[in-house]
């Protein structure tokens, strides 16, 4: 038959893979005796649907497969007994139809064959009245274990459901689950608030760009609004009906908002049902007894966030397995039950969401425990990179990536980690994530003369320091009868600024395990952001998660609360944080950029550096600049802009014998190597792609070349 439909195969694949979730949860519940009398109707509905819906669609393998499950299920159910063994069957066969359903499935002749002979041998049995599960044992774990059980994992990057599924209710004239009997072994694995019917409400299949630039047009209106606001000044000063418009304009600001970020935003159970399968198989590989739950799997996230998340997940439960949870005997010699326990949570938590991936295994050791408070905190030291625990290197454990490219990855989506453990009592890898990318809940402080924001997630309180102690060398103020640190902002950020005047107010910010208190000019308050990204110019530098424009047209770098909570930085090129003498005496900067994002954006580097700045928009109004001002030592310069452009300003710069000497640096989203050799061919003194520096080498380059 012809090619189906893409839309048609879209809905295939999420209608199965939601079918294959319950297929699979229902498999490990008979596995661990916990099955419900109606579980193989339930099995066989699901599998009957996948061969319906794949033989339409003409989707040939798949409905093989499907149809060989249904007729050993079909066995079962006229057999009335479900035999040892046949569960792992069963989840080969879903792990086989997962990886069809993703378009990477492998030949299926063995498995179809198996399959088969399941069924004659059901055929042969003597029919049992009998229920299912009793007395089965634990079957062997067959087939590639996490990885088939992963292998449609994740959602789809291009396109998202405008509309929910439902979520917690069984499916009409379904039976509700049984009651535990006494003395009944906990489930192997438990999934909450993930969807038990496949029914979908009426949905409208929307493009993930369109809704993308929804958002982003409801952030740009946010921000024009408070511009608005801003030019009318203080509120208690308009007029009753202008404060009245403009407070119902906010309230319709606010509704568009939340649906936006509403629709942006999945449940964590979109990719949560072939986890419990995935620790299933772990467990197995590794001789342990696990029983794993989800709770809070309603939790929703952004888009972005889910679809990448599944590989963490991963790694943080395959940790939580074969370090965490110790063997059979093992517990049983530490006065703990047999059957290890793991849970994943998922808590909304304001403008954020936590993560927990939970262990009541063996925790870190006391060695491991000193160190890391040696080090700084169990966080630091964990997440170090190439640090493992691993006693020895197995298919699972000790080799490949850890806790470190957990920590990048949260990092990279402006979200943290934080490790907790005691030695014997488990282990808890908390992820904190924004609900939305593109807002944020943030509190403003000025440091400097400069804007900073820090997610208020992050912010415990904000105190005033009066007089602080001194531990260790470094001043630290009581709190609740705790000794925290207490930094100057500019000192954490590596920015240069006059000294703090008596009685600063402060934040204290709480990160990766570790609580410092940073103290700056003034606090601004709390406000919700568009967070721009920070581009090339600071690709490769840690410490921010990028940048606002407030409604006074000023910029505000988002800092990330990990970076303040590691205590003070240096960056090269940058003046000590009680330098005022030196900033008055650098060298000044001329920032020509067309765009005003980047522009202010450079200027805030270059100033948070020590360096005076001014600005223009293009060549000509950069030559007005330099007419104006004969302290400007250094330009920095786009390529392409209006009127004139960079490679023109640079020529004007030479020919001008009064200021033909003076440097001037290129910076521009072009690297080929022509346009390179036009920049210098003008007279350019340094040439940077944007693509391929970061902070560090754009100060590296200014400081070289003002002598600074």
């Amino acid at each position: 038959m012809t090619e189906p439909d893409a839309g048609l195969s879209e809905l295939f694949r999420d209608e199965a893979t939601q079918r294959l979730d319950q297929m699979d949860t229902g498999l490990l519940a008979i596995e661990a005796g916990d099955a419900g009398a109606e579980t193989v109707d339930s099995l066989f509905r699901n599998a009957h649907t996948i061969k319906g819906a794949a033989g339409m669609l003409g989707f040939d393998d798949i409905r093989a497969v499907a149809h060989a499950a249904e007729d050993v299920l079909a066995g079962v159910r006229d057999a009335g007994a479900f035999p040892p063994g046949l569960a792992a069957l069963l989840l080969r066969a879903t792990a086989a139809l997962r990886a069809q359903v993703a378009g990477a499935g492998e030949p299926v002749d063995d498995l179809i064959d198996d399959l088969a002979a399941s069924r004659s041998a059901l055929a042969g049995d003597v029919r049992l009245p009998g229920v299912i599960g009793t007395g089965m044992g634990l079957p062997e774990a067959t087939g590639p274990a996490a990885t088939g059980a992963l292998g449609a994992a994740g959602t789809e990057a291009g396109a998202v459901e405008a509309d929910a599924l439902e979520t917690g209710a069984p499916p009409p004239g379904a039976p509700e689950p049984d009651a535990a009997e006494p003395g009944a072994p906990e489930p192997a694995a438990r999934v909450t608030g993930v969807p038990t019917s496949a029914a979908l409400r009426h949905t409208l299949r929307v493009p993930a760009e369109k809704i993308d630039h929804l958002l982003d047009v409801a952030g740009e209106i946010m921000q024009e609004r408070r511009r608005l606001a801003h030019s009318l000044g203080a509120e208690d000063r308009l007029s009753e009906e202008t404060a009245d418009l403009l407070g119902v304009g906010a309230r319709m600001l606010d509704d568009l908002k939340d649906t936006a970020v509403g629709m942006r935003t999945l449940p964590l159970s979109v990719i949560a049902g072939p986890l419990p399968r995935a620790v299933r198989d772990m467990a197995r590989a590794a001789g342990k007894d696990v029983g794993f739950a989800v709770t809070g799997a309603d939790t929703e996230l952004d888009r972005v966030i889910l679809e990448s998340l599944s590989d963490p997940l991963v790694h943080l439960l395959r940790n939580a397995v074969v370090h965490g949870v110790e063997s059979p005997a093992e517990r049983e010699r530490a006065g703990k039950p047999a059957r290890g326990r793991v849970e994943l949570r998922a808590v909304p938590r304001g403008s954020v969401v936590e993560i927990v991936v939970a262990d009541d295994g063996r925790g870190v050791s006391p060695e491991v425990t000193e160190k890391a408070r040696r080090e700084g905190s169990l966080t630091d030291l964990l997440a170090r990179a190439g640090y493992s625990t691993a006693a020895e290197v197995t298919d699972l454990a000790g080799r490949g990536v850890g806790l470190d490219a957990v920590k990048t990855y949260a990092r990279s989506l402006g979200g943290s980690i934080e490790v907790r453990s005691e030695p014997g009592r488990g282990m808890d890898v908390v992820l904190w994530f924004p609900l939305a990318l593109a807002l944020a809940e943030v509190l403003l402080f000025e440091r400097g003369g400069a804007v900073y924001g820090v997610p208020l997630a992050a912010v415990e309180e904000v105190v005033t320091v009066t007089q602080p102690l001194v531990l260790q060398g470094r001043p630290a103020l009581e709190i609740r009868g705790k000794s925290l640190p207490v930094y100057d902002v500019a000192a954490l950020v590596g920015a240069a600024a006059p000294p703090l005047r008596d009685r600063p107010p402060a934040l204290i910010i709480a990160a990766g395990g570790r609580r410092v208190i940073a103290s700056c000019d003034a606090l601004l308050g709390q406000e919700e952001v568009v967070i721009k990204s920070l581009g090339p110019l600071l690709a490769g530098v840690e410490g921010y998660l990028g940048a606002a424009i407030l409604g006074d047209g000023r910029i505000a770098l988002l800092a990330d609360p990990a970076m303040l909570a590691r205590g003070s930085r240096h960056v090269p090129g940058t003046a000590a944080p009680d330098a005022a003498a030196g900033l008055a005496a650098a060298p000044k900067v001329l920032v020509v950029e067309d765009s005003f994002t980047v522009r202010e954006l450079q200027r805030s580097i270059l100033e948070a550096a020590g360096y005076p700045v001014v600005t223009a928009r293009d060549g000509r109004d950069a030559l007005a600049a330099l007419d104006r001002d004969a302290g400007i030592a250094l330009v920095v310069t786009d390529l392409e802009m209006p009127e004139l452009d960079g490679i023109g300003l640079t020529r004007a710069i030479r020919a001008d014998t009064a200021r033909s000497s003076l440097p001037v640096v290129i910076v521009t989203s072009h690297g080929a190597e022509d346009d390179r050799r036009r920049g210098i061919e003008a007279g350019a003194d340094a040439y940077m792609a944007k693509r391929s520096f970061d902070q560090r080498s754009l100060l590296s380059t200014v400081e070289r070349l003002v002598g600074r």
